[in-house]
């Protein structure tokens, strides 16, 4: 004897329209030596506008990294 079930299947609409939500997010991909190098860059521009402050590398690296990420 085959036994069958029925599975009901629920669709949550979002208030928001799908072409809405993929516009906003950032398109953007990059290799590891771009994102490597885009991330150098940022944490540079972190530093130049903490005032050249030594000490504050990792911060401005994992900020960085958050920024080119769209974080």
């Amino acid at each position: 004897m085959r036994q069958t079930s029925t599975v009901k299947r629920t669709t949550v609409k979002s208030s928001t329209p799908k072409n809405r939500l993929e516009s906003s997010l950032p398109q953007t991909t990059y290799t590891q030596e771009e994102f490597y190098q885009k991330v150098a860059e940022k944490a540079y521009e972190l530093y130049v506008a903490r005032g050249c402050a030594h000490g504050h590398d990792v911060e401005d690296w994992a900020r960085a990294e958050q920024i080119v990420k769209g974080a």
